[in-house]
């Protein structure tokens, strides 16, 4: 790809005007991808000043070698944020708050750096619709999947999006957003969750703290690429029973935090994730866990006692 000089990405962008949009891009161990990550942002034509954050979670490979590079070639884009300890094995929230510390623009995009934009004009379409339309909180779009060697396939990754609005239920049931996709405004990180340490996923988080602070629209087209790789990760049975464990606590929390989501769902779903705690652990540690459930989803509950597999 022939990438344009900074000067040429900066033409239309009003003089010492402050960048509008803050592009968070996390990575870890991605040599491979990094370059194509970031080369996605540097197609993007805009009337707006955006700057990119890359965050290198102190990869053990040459991904911070690489950000540096084009760091050096577009230092007034590209703003590289590199640790020496990795921050996201605490398990303590570090790696957040230094994420949050560094999105201080009105808007916030995301991409991940194993994933790229395709479209040039992905952010001018989606901040011009923030900026026209205030009630907004978010925009998302579809995305194309590309599937690295060694991926077992898969018949869909995401449902079939449409130009519409979609509620905090739709995108709880099933899960649309893609995260290169989402650019939202600043403040929604200020949304305050309940007990945050009982989240598994924070996609689902950020998607209905949107949902709870305005409109979310979608726009049915292919603006950037989800890669599907191998997990780096080893999932082992004790590690499988530990994350079901701790289900019942991140789909109470769902249920704590965002009213706006329909209860018959993620009651169904809260009932299940305690029936499978019991079936790892044996019924007579969770009788109090198993009681709720029963309360949470009655033919749920009901319909688990007639499979052998849950007790």
């Amino acid at each position: 790809m022939q990438l344009r000089k900074q000067e040429e990405i900066m033409a239309k962008w009003p003089a010492d005007a402050e960048p509008l949009v803050c592009v968070r891009c996390a990575t870890y161990k991605q040599e491979k991808f990094i370059a194509e990550c970031l080369e996605g942002f540097l197609i993007q034509e805009t009337d707006f000043p955006f700057e990119v954050i890359v965050h290198d979670d102190a990869s053990p490979d040459g991904t911070a070698d690489i950000i540096r590079e084009y760091a050096a070639k577009y230092p007034k884009i590209i703003k590289p944020y590199i640790e020496t300890e990795n921050q996201w094995s605490k398990k303590d929230g570090s790696f957040m708050r230094i994420m949050y510390s560094l999105s201080k623009r009105k808007y916030i995009a995301m991409c991940e750096g194993d994933d790229y934009w395709i479209d040039p004009h992905k952010l001018q379409t989606q901040v011009s619709f923030l900026e026209s339309h205030p009630d907004y909180s978010m925009t998302f779009h579809d995305a194309e999947v590309k599937d690295e060697p060694g991926v077992p396939p898969m018949e869909s990754v995401y449902s079939k999006l449409e130009d519409r609005d979609y509620s905090a239920t739709e995108i709880y049931e099933n899960w649309v957003i893609p995260t290169a996709s989402m650019v939202y405004r600043r403040e929604v990180i200020d949304f305050p969750i309940k007990n945050p340490q009982n989240i598994l996923n924070g996609d689902i988080f950020l998607g209905e703290k949107c949902a709870h602070m305005g409109k979310i629209r979608c726009f049915n087209k292919k603006m950037s690429v989800y890669r599907r790789q191998p997990s780096g990760c080893t999932w082992d049975e004790n590690l499988k029973k530990a994350r079901a464990r701790a289900l019942p606590n991140h789909i109470r929390e769902l249920k704590a935090n965002f009213p706006k989501i329909k209860s018959k769902k993620i009651n169904v779903d809260l009932c299940r994730s305690i029936i499978h705690v019991a079936h790892i652990d044996g019924k007579k540690k969770h009788l109090k866990d198993l009681m709720q459930a029963f309360v949470l989803s009655p033919s749920t509950f009901i319909k688990a006692l007639s499979k052998k597999k849950f007790f």
